[in-house]
């Protein structure tokens, strides 16, 4: 447990040097910095640490799959269906000991399972937040049994809302491997905001969450659940072929491999499929930017955060592309606007600004 607290440790002096308010990354980091609130966080910390289970998935042939599931109704956790997607036993492991899981529900498209183990009814549920009341740069933690050892607690930050059936995916900086899929992203009070889901490789960075939104409708009702066995159907969204991808999944691989043109001929199909998706503005604002098409770029990024006002990156870009013009009373507006926002951003771009008036 001595990583654990180091862990901790680490995260305290992070929100204190960023002036955040108290934050629970996993495990309710006090702002106080008193033993006695040490000592409570450390409580809270296991507490959150029996909410996380790993996941054993057998499959007819005796080979186990690991992943990570989370406690979100009394006897009900949730994980990713492509965990489970082989099995015919499923257990959950919880203080050394295997509970049998005796059905679940699944949701093949969205990639997420329910699972029933009235035998740990008695695990606390970590509380449902919201994806929708995320926002770029804010903090979260994910919690997950990454390479099916013990389980790890890592910090990070929102770095992308990407709008999918009436919700949004997350992407952040929070790192996860495999045994960590199904695992619990949390947000800065310590609700499960997502399911740590998939990442796409080769892409540093590009690490995603489904919204828990998916689920929450569901994790109360007792019907629809089935004594597991194979799991038969669609494939989860993130693993379709490629034209079938998701936009946001698509235009991810497009900027990793610098295909702008590409990128921007996606996003304008985007924008006709979804006219109210900021996301495509934003992409095609990004595509332009790399072309050298600095005003093509400004109203895009301009479409986009008229669609989105709180839109941290699309506000950002657009900021650095007017300093880029020369446009600096534009950028020095836009600083007013992140200020309300998020003054890193804030801070970043009049940073910018202020290297392009020291030129010489």
């Amino acid at each position: 447990m001595n990583a654990v607290w180091r862990f901790l440790e680490r995260i305290r002096r992070r929100v204190e040097r960023r002036r955040l308010r108290c934050w629970i990354a996993a495990a309710c980091i006090a702002c106080n910095g008193t033993a006695a609130a040490q000592d409570i966080d450390r409580i809270r910390a296991l507490v959150l640490a029996g909410s996380v289970l790993k996941v054993e998935a057998v499959n007819g042939n005796g080979r186990v799959s690991l992943g990570t599931a989370v406690s979100v109704a009394p006897g009900t956790f949730v994980t990713n269906c492509h965990v489970t997607r082989n099995a015919s036993v499923v257990v959950l492991v919880h203080d050394g000991a295997r509970w049998p899981v005796a059905s679940e529900r699944a949701d093949l498209y969205f990639d997420l399972c329910l699972l029933r183990a009235p035998g740990l009814a008695d695990i606390a549920p970590i509380p449902l937040a919201t994806a929708r009341a995320l926002r770029i740069n804010q903090p979260v933690a994910a919690a997950g049994y990454s390479g099916g050892m013990g389980i790890q607690l890592r910090p990070g930050i929102v770095s992308g809302l990407h709008e999918l059936g009436g919700s949004k995916v997350i992407q952040t900086t929070t790192a996860f491997t495999s045994g960590a899929s199904g695992g619990a992203l949390l947000n800065a009070d310590g609700e499960l905001a997502g399911i740590l889901t998939f990442r796409l490789r080769g892409a540093e960075g590009y690490y995603f969450a489904s919204p828990v939104d998916w689920i929450a409708g569901h994790v109360d009702d007792t019907s629809g659940f089935a004594p597991v066995t194979p799991l038969q159907g669609a494939m989860p969204f993130w693993a379709q072929p490629g034209p079938a991808l998701p936009p946001f999944m698509q235009a991810a691989s497009m900027e990793h491999d610098g295909r702008w043109d590409d990128l921007i001929a996606l996003t304008n199909r985007w924008t006709e499929a979804s006219p109210r998706d900021a996301e495509s503005p934003f992409m095609r604002g990004n595509g332009y930017i790399h072309q050298g098409e600095l005003s093509r770029a400004i109203v895009a990024f301009r479409d986009a955060v008229a669609l989105d006002p709180r839109y941290v990156r699309a506000w950002l870009d657009l900021g650095k592309a007017y300093v880029r013009t020369g446009a600096l009373v534009d950028a020095g507006r836009i600083v007013t606007v992140l200020r309300g926002l998020d003054p890193a951003s804030a801070d970043d771009l009049e940073d910018a600004m202020s290297g392009r008036t020291h030129e010489p």
